[in-house]
């Protein structure tokens, strides 16, 4: 009997193991900078001596490289991810999810995975199925972050400093209505945080408005954005408005836990 009893608890206690390498390597990757065993350690929550026992095992597995005290990730971790799509086998599991929600709120919807520090993927685009006439396919489109409602949730997630980098030190004005200047666009960016959605309305394109809610990973970084867009005219007053991002958030809300837990 007592053979039959430890095996499960070793099971549990290797794949809490596991778990918290992943949580590692996790808070590793969203981090701009490398960091120490003690900074590590505070962003996952486990103590200096876990957070160093796991740190050898994946520096010995090459998934972390250290510089001195310093780690970074690891070439054999970057080797293996190369070829890894971050969306593949995602989309199909909450199509289903914005589908509902696109109905719900009578516009098209995108949801958009974040990829490395700069860059977001459209993984699922949905129109209500009561509207014959739905936008035009939207994938593997990019637009200027500073532009485009959930560039503005990306780059609220970064630095300051790091702003200028992601838009590579130019705003392009693609409309009237375009912010084009860094002053304004930091102005904006801060607003963003604060009310913790993001609005373009008709920066991008004339007659064109959208809204973004952001989806946030375990390390409380940006992980995807949920959108809505729509001729400026589907929006006729600030009532509606608040309607639909309130629905909006509803439904990130729904997405949150699962997308969460397939890719975090």
């Amino acid at each position: 009997m007592a053979e039959t009893e430890t095996k499960p608890s070793a099971g549990v206690a290797a794949n809490r193991s596991v778990s918290r390498a992943i949580s590692i390597l996790r808070a590793m990757a969203a981090s701009p900078n490398p960091m120490n065993v003690t900074e590590i350690g505070l962003k996952v929550g486990l103590p200096r001596a876990t957070t160093f026992r796991l740190l050898v095992t994946l520096e010995e597995e090459g998934f972390v490289d250290r510089q001195e005290t310093l780690y970074t990730l690891g070439w054999d971790l970057a080797r293996i991810a190369q070829d890894v799509d971050p969306s593949s086998g995602l989309a199909s599991r909450v199509q289903g999810t914005v589908a509902e929600i696109a109905d719900e709120l009578g516009e098209t919807l995108t949801l958009s995975l974040r990829r490395g520090r700069y860059d977001l993927d459209l993984i699922v685009q949905e129109s209500p199925r009561a509207i014959g006439v739905t936008m035009s396919d939207m994938h593997g489109m990019r637009w200027p972050l500073h532009a485009a409602a959930t560039g503005k949730l990306l780059l609220a997630d970064l630095d300051n400093d790091e702003i200028k980098v992601a838009t590579n030190n130019k705003l392009e004005k693609l409309t009237s209505a375009t912010i084009s200047t860094y002053p304004a666009l930091m102005k904006h960016i801060e607003t963003v945080r604060e009310q913790g959605w993001a609005s373009t309305i008709e920066e991008l394109e004339e007659g064109i408005i959208s809204f973004a809610v952001p989806i946030y990973g375990k390390t409380g970084h940006l992980l995807a954005t949920l959108a809505y867009i729509a001729p400026r005219l589907n929006i006729g007053s600030v009532s509606v408005e608040e309607e639909k991002i309130e629905a909006l958030k509803e439904g990130a809300q729904r997405l949150t836990q699962r997308i969460v837990s397939l890719v975090n």
